[in-house]
């Protein structure tokens, strides 16, 4: 009775421990996965980012196109495009955490840190400047324009950088014409058709509406073949070193975006009719075949762009160029054979 009951106690006693250690062992399991989705949000759930871009000319269909195949998605974000005219006005917001990434000319982040704020560019897709100089029907030569009104979306944007060069080329000083903010494409299609403005400056598709509504073109700074960072993606420094994996799954999105955006035509077409409302399938298919021959499927920031898009140094200094962009994330994704992997997953 006693060997059986020593053998009852021996075989209770094991199957205690053995239940304790399948317990610690579950345990423990829970415990890693909860660690694993702390440290690795992407493997639990996508990281929540909101984006916003600074208006509907044609350079920003990358940014749609990305979204819209749900490639930020499938690198673990989940992202909230948001539109919010001006690049200063995007910068501001995104300066203040209210969103992670601004898609706009890099003539806001730029501006912006040269007065002290922490942006960075992080991306380039488009790197020339895509502005028409748009008159209306009462203006028949430069000497016209004397005195008038020119429609631009916000001071210290890119479409006053682009009134200024237009200016220039007509032989024109910028106190020859005031400048007037009014907003997005369609209000300053409507200032210039109405003639409380003499003309603006549009990027396609809008200008290829305002020439559709009886507009006139007088100067196409795209002539020039000025380098320009008219596309960019900003963030702050702070975001960009705390969350450089975000940053990096955000890029090798964009990058995925930027392939098809080129090797998808209809898919393109059909997205920038969904964001810009415009249903005139010429006008689209005009917008696409202008940006697609000059968009950067590895978005590489110039030096050269940037360094003509710095304001005026009053102080005597220079300015790096290098400190208003970070190019690093990009070159490890092509180091790391990505960028090839796209490309031929793409063809």
């Amino acid at each position: 009775m006693l060997r059986t009951a020593l053998l009852s106690s021996s075989v209770f006693t094991k199957a205690k421990l053995a239940g304790a250690r399948s317990l610690r062992a579950a345990v423990m399991s829970i415990v890693s996965f909860f660690l694993a989705v702390a440290l690795y949000p992407s493997i639990g759930h996508a990281q929540t980012v909101r984006i916003s871009y600074a208006g509907l000319s044609g350079y920003n269909v990358p940014l749609w196109v990305t979204q819209e195949a749900g490639l930020f998605k499938k690198h673990g974000l989940s992202v909230e495009l948001v539109l919010i005219d001006g690049g200063s006005t995007n910068i501001q917001v995104l300066l203040a955490n209210e969103v992670r990434f601004a898609n706009v000319a890099g003539s806001a982040p730029i501006l912006a840190r040269a007065h002290g704020a922490k942006a960075v560019i992080v991306a380039s897709s488009y790197n020339f400047i895509p502005y028409s100089f748009v008159v209306n029907k009462d203006v028949r030569s430069v000497a016209d324009l004397k005195g008038k009104r020119i429609a631009i979306t916000r001071l210290g944007g890119v479409t006053e950088v682009a009134a200024s060069l237009a200016l220039e080329k007509l032989g024109l000083g910028s106190k020859d014409m005031s400048y007037f903010q009014v907003g997005a494409d369609s209000q300053k299609i409507l200032a210039t058709q109405s003639g409380s403005v003499a003309a603006t400056v549009l990027a396609p598709p809008g200008v290829f509406t305002a020439t559709a509504a009886g507009l006139k073109v007088l100067a196409d700074l795209g002539d020039l073949g000025v380098k320009y960072p008219t596309a960019t993606m900003a963030t702050t420094n702070a975001y960009l070193a705390q969350n450089p994996a975000a940053v990096k799954n955000f890029l090798m999105a964009f990058v995925e975006g930027l392939h098809l955006y080129k090797q998808k035509r209809d898919f393109a077409l059909a997205v920038m009719q969904k964001y810009t409302k415009i249903r005139n399938q010429e006008i689209l298919a005009k917008t696409h075949d202008y940006f697609v021959k000059n968009t950067t499927l590895v978005p590489f920031t110039d030096p050269v762009a940037i360094e003509n898009a710095l304001p005026a140094d009053n102080t005597g200094g220079k300015r790096s160029v290098e400190e208003f962009y970070d190019n690093s994330l990009l070159r490890e994704l092509v180091n790391e054979g990505f960028v090839k992997k796209v490309a031929r997953e793409m063809k």
